[in-house]
């Protein structure tokens, strides 16, 4: 997607951010796609950098992400440009609306089977799928060839969207994760935190992003910081679960 303004996809309007560039504003779920202090930065910070996707180049050919909510399409694009020459790209992600996705400019497949509904595109090296639909029933129906290497866990807001930000659905997320895997996402909310580390997953404290003061690392295997995990268990806020 460029970021010049054109008619916003139905239930959308857009929200100019600080580095320049644009987002929506989801009215369903009355939650911007992201953060008003620069939609581009933002993803650079908690999904680029956050989940070491430069650093994963360096160590292997292929990297595998997962991404939660695939939005105006920025997370495909400014990690497309991070990827070396000669090495690969495949991007997965996940979006309940498939009209937002018809809107975008890139040229995308649709491609149906079994009741599953996605969206391809394929540019040599770089292949991107975009599953159509909740992602709680969808994503456990597909069929991946292998583990992912990194997961942007930016799903609309808990207190929007809680289904996407439970035990169970980072148990989910873990078992479709490379050992070396890290999840990373913008919030750093205790019910969060602790849904993560219930759910296996090693916890560190990432920047924050134009005034938050911490967002959240999580990884697949490996020891969480231990004074994070002691304060966490200090208060008396449960972990996030489908069911209370």
């Amino acid at each position: 997607m460029s970021d010049s303004i054109r008619p916003p996809p139905p239930f959308h309007h857009w929200l100019p951010t600080a580095d320049g560039s644009f987002t929506l504003f989801n009215e369903r779920f009355q939650d911007p796609c992201h953060s008003r202090g620069g939609a581009r930065a933002e993803t650079r910070l908690h999904y680029i950098a956050g989940c070491r996707v430069e650093q994963l180049y360096g160590e292997r050919p292929l990297v595998r992400v997962l991404e939660v909510g695939f939005g105006t399409g920025i997370g495909w694009e400014e990690t497309r440009r991070v990827v070396p020459s000669g090495k690969a790209l495949h991007y997965f992600s996940l979006e309940i609306d498939e009209d937002l996705v018809r809107w975008n400019e890139l040229k995308l497949r649709r491609q149906e089977h079994e009741g599953l509904v996605w969206y391809a595109h394929d540019d040599g090296p770089a292949r991107l799928c975009v599953i159509i639909g909740d992602a709680r029933t969808a994503l456990p129906r597909w069929s991946f060839d292998a583990p992912f290497d990194a997961i942007y866990q930016d799903a609309f807001a808990p207190r929007k969207n809680p289904t996407l930000w439970t035990t169970e659905w980072f148990s989910l997320l873990r078992s479709l994760s490379a050992h070396h895997a890290v999840m990373s996402t913008y919030s750093s909310g205790i019910a969060i935190r602790k849904a993560m580390h219930e759910a296996g997953w090693g916890i560190q404290s990432g920047p924050g992003f134009q005034g938050k003061n911490h967002s959240t690392r999580a990884h697949a295997s490996g020891a969480s910081d231990a004074e994070l995990i002691a304060n966490l268990y200090r208060s008396p806020i449960l972990a996030l679960k489908d069911t209370p």
